[in-house]
């Protein structure tokens, strides 16, 4: 009878510290996202066979994903966050590795930057992102008192320096960029001072016009970006994002109806990688305006739920990684939209939940298992399997 009731009460505690508001919206998310790869993909389906493996690698990264989150949520962020020397360094390893080793998939010969676990794909950069989270808050809050000295400031850009350096010798130059805005937007949140954010922009700009007058940026990625500007003069570089365009505007407001797309456009490889970087426009034609936008707003709750647990964090480590998990989430919507809508340039980045990709999908729900995690123990200390004294 005892046991009984002290199972009862522990049942009582865990979900009493569970954040179901985040848990719920991030399934959703996942089961629209896959309602979208199944419609991108079943129509190349081969005989006998009932979902692609797409779907079923995303089924199967959420599923993993999701348990992930939920043992990671009853751990201390706090054993997390002091963690970081070795979560840095196996995440680093990891990406050294992949230097080595790595494996370009057909649909992106130009980086090498997957490691071909045989089951699966697996994309390292994904789980750095996470590393880099953990240990930039901590280093963030180290310094926290005399975050804008100048020495202060000199060894946290070295620390965002080595995630950013390691993914383009990968050339994964579209994870650079998201390493790029989580850096900044971690800084932003850890208040640095404005003076800094100026000086970094400007410096910034001169670095892109020397890269770009030496030729360090050349070849493809010159191209897409220049692409922008002219792309009557680059058809075959703009292809992607202007048959993506194409297709979110034949879906009008409410759309063409769900597994009903044109065949010319979100289907039969009319929209390249369109179960992937361009699963947008899959809910754009066959769901219309209403179908895209919900993407957008429940990626963009989600964003704001990070920031607000943030708040309600118990200390500035678990403030620093629910605004690191924010400015994640935020970035890839970013790029991710921008890229599709043809305001950036085509650089291959998933769209968080939506798209295919199972590395982003299971590193996401970790990162998820940390927001959990923040606001269980900020919430109800002692009601988990792991605690601090």
């Amino acid at each position: 009878m005892k046991n009984s009731i002290e199972k009862d009460r522990s049942v009582s505690h865990f979900l009493k510290g569970t954040d179901f508001t985040t848990l719920f919206s991030a399934l959703i998310a996942s089961a629209y996202g896959l309602a979208l790869v199944y419609s991108a993909t079943y129509k190349n389906l081969s005989a006998g066979k009932i979902i692609s493996s797409d779907v079923r690698a995303m089924l199967v990264s959420v599923t993993m994903g999701l348990i992930i989150a939920i043992v990671v949520s009853n751990i201390d962020y706090e054993i997390i966050s002091k963690l970081w020397p070795v979560i840095a360094a196996g995440c680093v390893g990891l990406m050294i590795f992949t230097l080595f080793f790595g494996v370009a998939p057909s649909a992106r010969q130009d980086a090498k930057s997957w490691l071909d676990l045989k089951i699966f794909y697996f994309q390292p950069s994904e789980l750095l992102k996470v590393g880099f989270i953990i240990s930039f808050s901590y280093h963030l809050d180290l310094v926290r008192d005399k975050i804008n000295k100048l020495k202060t400031i000199i060894p946290l850009v070295i620390h965002g320096a080595v995630p950013i350096g390691l993914v383009i010798l990968t050339g994964d130059a579209g994870s650079a960029l998201i390493f790029l805005v989580m850096f900044i937007g971690m800084l932003f949140f850890a208040r640095v001072h404005i003076g800094y954010f100026i000086a970094g922009i400007c410096a910034m700009i001169v670095g892109f016009a020397v890269a770009w007058r030496t030729g360090i940026i050349g070849g493809i990625q010159r191209q897409r970006i220049v692409a922008l500007f002219y792309p009557e003069q680059y058809e075959d570089v703009m292809y992607q994002q202007t048959q993506g365009k194409i297709a979110i505007g034949s879906g009008g407001l409410l759309g063409k109806g769900y597994l009903h797309g044109d065949m010319t456009q979100a289907k039969v490889g009319g929209v390249p990688e369109n179960q992937n970087d361009m699963i947008l426009t899959v809910a754009g034609e066959e769901l219309g305006f209403i179908g895209a936008i919900a993407v957008v707003l429940i990626l963009g709750f989600l964003i704001l739920r990070m920031i607000k647990t943030g708040m309600g964090a118990r200390d500035n480590v678990g403030y620093l990684m629910c605004s690191g998990i924010a400015v994640m989430l935020f970035a890839q919507v970013l790029v991710n939209v921008g890229m599709e809508l043809s305001l950036l340039p085509c650089i291959g980045i998933t769209l968080p939940l939506f798209s295919s990709g199972g590395s982003s999908s299971l590193c996401i729900y970790l990162a998820l298992g940390i927001e959990f995690s923040v606001y269980r123990y900020s919430r109800t200390p002692r009601d988990t399997l792991f605690y601090t004294k």
